[in-house]
């Protein structure tokens, strides 16, 4: 452990879009901050794509010794599994980029006056610093993108169901993917002077931009936020600890807070700061569990009752549709470059319901290892037939038979006539559907302290019959096969965009934190990330929670001179 103890203005746990905003808008008032990581930073070229760093660098799983980037967890019990991100930058490294507003109306019921009015300047400035653009469709290479062009022609099919409420609405959405160069792949500074690349098409938005085309929040709130010269006078560059995985928050009798966080991949490596203020940004199932963990053993044990409430899963749904011919090309393109926008008729007590329907694509890679993993019977009958051939020919060749002479000397053919064929690949067009399910789910801890989530699909159902009836409609457009992700038969989800667990509310009786992003019962203690989102948001949640952290940073009163 560490002997001299470091004293913050405030310490910030967590990346992702609500850590950075915070460090980076609280840096710029003069605040010293302190920035803890659990995962760690990854430059150009970091991220794994070697069968052997996959396997060994891709997941963060602690238990047994991985300690990588994405968090996948399955909730026995429950109809709910998760995924979640751990790096400096946070989900901003694994998610597909689509930056949203929230529909004026999706705002009923949330409390402090807290709606689309108040929000707006601060969405306007969370996309300013994430760069967001649409996709440039007239691009002459960036409109070769076949699974986009396939939403368009299936949208362009569609009639509205009966319990519309106003025509679909199919565009390409904002996203925060750099376009900017004169060819693919051409670096250029970004805004806070950070060198990015342009898109490249390679698919691999959601394991990691080796390329940095990816407006990660590492490149822009916290690039911006340790650069003095871009705070300011009166500023200190924000301090970034990364592989530190905070264990403990107190808050202690003068009111301080001490944080003890230790190295992952040595845990008896602990370290002790202390701080003013805390900003628990570690993303709804991270901060949930560490606060109820905390409240157990009576490290912050004012916290309210209704921690770990009213958790959901943004009403996350994957689909596939099997295309009749193989045109679909998932890896040519970002993960998302489309958006069919749909709105329904409100759940019986008056809930609004909404949702969006994406194309998704998966990395290059990814086809090259579902394409060997599905052989058709005429590759294999191919391979055989060349294999033959090969042989007899090599036999011509090494006895110098006249025969020899009229063989082909170019073999290249022979030999891509053994790569598998994708066709299967290119006949597939995945769909990834979210929208405004209900927030019944409970964060809660096993006896042990791990943390679990406890979520039951039926309350949603109405969504996600839905989600399904519209993903088969846009089968049907295109004369392919709607295919239920095989979770979905099991009556399970897996949520992507985790929302809820510490929520905002008027008073601790109905929710975890303040209108301001402040512990009821712990002044001083923040919380500011997906787990604050008092319901389902229906839209890709990350401009929303961006915004909202931003709003959080706007009250905070200015430390500088």
């Amino acid at each position: 452990m560490g002997n001299s103890i470091r004293h913050f203005d405030v310490i910030v746990i967590g990346s992702g879009f609500g850590g950075s905003v915070m460090t980076c808008r609280l840096a710029e008032k003069g605040y010293k901050v302190c920035l803890l990581e659990r995962g760690k930073k990854y430059g150009f070229g970091e991220f794994p794509r070697r069968v052997d760093e996959v396997k060994n660098k891709m997941p963060w799983d602690p238990d047994n010794n991985k300690f990588g980037y994405i968090e996948m967890r399955y909730y026995p019990g429950s109809d709910a599994g998760s995924v979640s991100a751990a790096g400096l930058g946070g989900g901003s490294l694994i998610y597909a980029n689509v930056l949203y507003k929230v529909p004026t109306d999706f705002f009923q019921g949330w409390p402090g006056g807290i709606n689309r009015t108040l929000l707006d300047p601060y969405y306007d400035k969370a996309m300013n610093m994430l760069e967001g653009a649409q996709y440039p469709i007239d691009n002459p290479y960036y409109s070769d993108n076949p699974k986009a062009e396939l939403m368009k022609q299936a949208f362009e099919k569609l009639e509205n169901a009966e319990d519309s409420l106003r025509d679909a609405k199919f565009w390409y959405p904002p996203t925060a993917v750099r376009f900017k160069g004169d060819f693919p792949g051409h670096q250029t500074l970004n805004n806070q002077g950070v060198i990015q690349s342009s898109c490249n098409k390679c698919g691999e938005c959601d394991v990691g931009c080796n390329i940095h085309a990816k407006n990660t929040t590492d490149l822009n709130y916290l690039a911006r936020a340790t650069n003095e010269k871009l705070l300011g006078d009166g500023c200190t560059a924000a301090e970034i600890r990364t592989h530190a995985w905070v264990q403990t928050i107190k808050q202690m009798d003068n009111q301080q807070f001490e944080v003890t966080y230790c190295n992952p991949k040595n845990q008896n490596e602990t370290t002790i700061i202390t701080a003013d203020k805390v900003v628990l940004s570690a993303g709804s199932i991270g901060s949930s569990g560490l606060l109820l963990q905390m409240k157990k053993h009576g490290h912050l044990a004012n916290i309210s009752d209704k921690l770990g409430h009213y958790w959901s899963g943004n009403g996350d749904l994957e689909g596939t549709v099997i295309l009749p011919e193989p045109n679909g090309h998932p890896s040519k393109g970002p993960t998302i470059a489309t958006t069919t926008d749909y709105r329904f008729k409100d759940y019986p007590d008056g809930f609004a319901h909404g949702m969006l329907i994406q194309e998704g694509g998966f990395p290059t890679f990814m086809g090259w290892f579902l394409a060997g993993k599905s052989p058709s019977p005429g590759v294999i009958w191919h391979g055989l037939k060349m294999a033959t051939t090969g042989i007899k020919n090599a036999i011509l060749r090494l006895f110098g038979n006249k025969k020899a002479s009229l063989l082909d000397l170019n073999i290249g053919h022979e030999i891509l006539s053994f790569i598998d064929s994708d066709r299967f690949v290119r006949r597939t067009l995945m769909l990834l559907g979210m929208g405004r399910d209900r927030n019944t789910g409970v964060v809660y801890l096993r006896e042990d302290d791990t943390v679990m989530i406890k979520w039951d699909m039926q309350p949603s159902q109405l969504h996600f019959d839905r989600m399904r009836r519209e993903m088969g409609k846009i089968a049907k457009a295109l004369d392919g096969k709607y295919l239920d992700s095989p979770l979905t038969y099991a009556g399970k989800m897996i949520a992507v965009h985790p929302l809820g667990g510490c929520v905002m509310a008027d008073n601790a009786e109905n929710g975890v934190v303040a209108c301001n992003g402040e512990v009821f019962g712990h002044p001083g203690l923040y919380v500011a990330d997906g787990s604050v989102i008092p319901t389902s948001l229906g839209p890709n949640p990350s401009l929303t929670i961006s915004a909202i952290s931003e709003y959080f940073a706007s009250q905070f009163a200015d430390k500088r001179p």
